[in-house]
């Protein structure tokens, strides 16, 4: 069955996360992504590989882990844009492209003769999407940024952690990712709005509205209740007691909350039913918000056994509760696996290895193989081919260094 997204061409002026994570959103369903890379170097992506963390002699520590996850199922063509006829070649893509996507700052594009006025003279229908640091307004439009500072700048940093530590930032660069699927929605209404109205239109996402627009709950109770709310510490920053994680005798169970439904097979099942109607602990508001005493009482006892056996019984029960997993558990997820979660990538180097997919599914299809992720410049030829170069053009422009 095709894909909802495979007749949608994409040019692809993006490095690292926000742009290239977009992309590959779009990619998964069904567009033609070409990624316009410079010749010299590549998406910087290209250049973090596994020795630089793990050392010279980690597994497979050549192969550009970080490209492949932003990239894969994506072509590639190298451009310089510095040079007038690099410009032509993305200038004549756009004259049958459906859109283009950068996170490059603002402005930058317009530089190079590739600005959202430029292109709609072209053609009229594309959709420019930009993919920035700050939004499209206001002081701070032209400063640099990156994931951490847009956790710094919205309050993630200040809620994370427990309140003994410094301002933590998430164990992986969620604005940029967040900001990522802002902005692959976004172009996606823009491509139902061009449906309907005939007209392209300018899309903006910022790493920093969307870090600000996910914690809506949080920093809406300091606007109408006018106090500041604790970090999150183990659970969340209203949530404290039977939330987060605990150790049990070989690692470890993440609680979600117990109600008041659920209470009595949970006192049952930890041994507590002394404690069950105890208002100290048996109130749902003081257990699941104010639960400093519930937590410690848990702290003693998930020790006792292992975490496949507290799940045993807390899943038999229906009590909200799972394993706390590190990646190489999460590899070995039958359920990650099962819905196209994990996706096996045959790599002519590493060989056939688990690479993270897709959450989205369409009509039930689940695809349980990754498509690779370009080489530079793989594609050049090919694409130029189809905007209409001829081979002549084609040598034409190598000799220039343009392509």
């Amino acid at each position: 069955m095709a894909k909802p997204l495979e007749s949608v061409k994409v040019i692809e002026i993006a490095q690292e996360i926000q742009g290239p994570f977009a992309g590959l959103f779009l990619a998964d369903l069904g567009a033609d992504v070409v990624k316009v890379e410079n010749k010299e170097t590549g998406d910087l992506s290209r250049w973090m590989l596994p020795k630089l963390i793990g050392g010279d002699n980690v597994r497979n520590a050549e192969v550009p882990h970080y490209f492949i996850a932003m990239n894969r199922g994506k072509r590639s063509i190298t451009v310089d844009l510095k040079k007038a006829d690099g410009v032509e070649v993305v200038k004549r893509m756009a004259k049958s492209y459906d859109l283009l996507l950068t996170n490059y700052r603002p402005g930058v594009l317009d530089r190079l003769g590739l600005g959202y006025e430029t292109l709609r003279a072209i053609n009229p229908l594309i959709i420019f999407a930009q993919g920035s640091s700050w939004g499209p307004q206001g002081p701070w439009v032209g400063r640099p940024s990156r994931d951490t500072l847009a956790q710094a700048a919205s309050g993630i940093m200040a809620k994370t952690g427990l309140e003994s530590d410094p301002p933590l930032a998430c164990g992986f660069l969620a604005a940029d990712h967040m900001g990522a699927l802002s902005l692959a929605g976004g172009i996606i209404a823009a491509l139902f709005a061009r449906e309907r109205t005939g007209k392209g239109s300018r899309v903006d996402a910022s790493i920093y509205g969307t870090a600000i627009a996910v914690q809506a709950m949080e920093i809406n109770y300091t606007s109408i209740a006018g106090r500041e709310s604790p970090r999150a510490g183990r659970g969340h920053q209203f949530l404290h007691g039977v939330w987060g994680a605990f150790a049990t005798k070989d690692g470890w169970v993440c609680l979600a909350g117990v109600d008041d439904k659920r209470w009595p097979a949970f006192c049952r099942i930890l041994g507590i039913q002394h404690l069950e109607k105890d208002p100290e602990y048996g109130d749902n508001v003081r257990r699941n918000f104010h639960g400093d005493k519930i937590q410690a009482v848990l702290d003693s006892i998930f020790p006792n056994k292992t975490t496949r056996e507290w799940l045993a019984e807390l899943n038999q029960a229906d009590i909200l509760a799972t394993e706390v997993v590190d990646y190489t558990r999460l590899l070995e997820s039958e359920q990650a696996r099962a819905n196209g979660y994990l996706r096996e990538l045959d790599h002519p180097v590493a060989g056939k290895v688990l690479v993270a997919g897709s959450p989205v599914q369409i009509n039930e299809e689940i695809e349980k193989e990754a498509r690779p992720a370009p080489e530079h410049g793989q594609h050049t030829e090919e694409v130029l081919l189809e905007i209409g170069y001829s081979w002549e053009d084609i040598a034409s422009l190598r000799e220039s260094g343009a392509v």
